[in-house]
């Protein structure tokens, strides 16, 4: 049961909603069973299709059914789709980026290979640490009331981000171009009134070639700075999107 003031845990899946019901499988289902001990007849939320909907549980054998469902109209999303493509950055820094993105309404993330980064992808691992990173995007949609999940997007080459964008709006945090302001570029973005995807590209640790931002520029790309301090690649894109957020939101 509930207490006053406690929220609801959200949850997602992939079923059906079928006779007015919809199941939960998988780990979620030993979660709401063994970890949260949540009550039969109690309500959760559960997001199908990008939707939200408010029900209780039933507790069977190898799932868990949601009925007596009601649709909520509550929208966490943004209005403007916010893209996140992060060049490779060291140790766990990958994962707080993913959670702090999710967090803060990006609409996916994919990983970039760049002259300056010191991590190389195992092709071999590569699967095992893009899996993880969405375990940790599913767990923060839930945490921060996402009607998505996130996904983690396949690692792409440098010279591929032009290709990847296409004709949508790319943002490059450049730490040389401190002097451009975000805030002009923002208006510009307003007042075309485009309706198209934003990008931003955050560099590794050791940022990017000056040629590597000058080539993506030269096809349509606005370098940005983020003010008179150098940020870290994991503080650089949670700024931004912060930034984009709020005027966008």
């Amino acid at each position: 049961m509930l207490l006053q003031g406690e929220k609801m845990h959200r949850f997602f899946t992939d079923e059906s909603i079928i006779d007015g019901e919809v199941k939960i499988y998988g780990d979620d289902y030993n979660h709401i069973k063994k970890v949260l001990r949540i009550a039969e007849d109690e309500k959760i939320e559960v997001v199908v299709s990008g939707a939200l909907y408010i029900g209780n549980i039933q507790i069977c054998d190898k799932y868990i059914s949601v009925y007596n469902l009601e649709k909520s109209l509550e929208n966490t999303e943004s209005n403007v789709k916010i893209h996140l493509l992060q060049c490779l950055a060291k140790g766990e820094k990958m994962d707080l980026i993913v959670q702090k993105a999710v967090e803060l309404g990006v609409f996916d993330i994919t990983l970039v290979n760049s002259k300056r980064c010191v991590v190389k992808f195992d092709e071999k691992k590569e699967h095992k640490k893009i899996e993880r990173l969405q375990k940790i995007s599913y767990e923060a949609s839930k945490q921060s009331k996402r009607l998505i999940v996130p996904k983690v997007n396949e690692l792409i080459q440098f010279n591929e981000i032009m290709d990847f964008v296409g004709d949508n709006i790319l943002l490059v945090a450049y730490e040389e171009d401190k002097n451009i302001s975000l805030k002009n570029i923002i208006a510009k973005i307003k007042e075309e009134n485009v309706h198209k995807d934003i990008y931003i590209l955050i560099g590794s640790e050791g940022g990017f070639e000056r040629e590597e931002v000058e080539s993506l520029t030269q096809k349509g790309a606005y370098s940005i700075g983020l003010g008179a301090r150098i940020l870290r690649t994991e503080t650089a894109g949670i700024n931004l999107l912060s930034i984009l957020q709020y005027e966008f939101m």
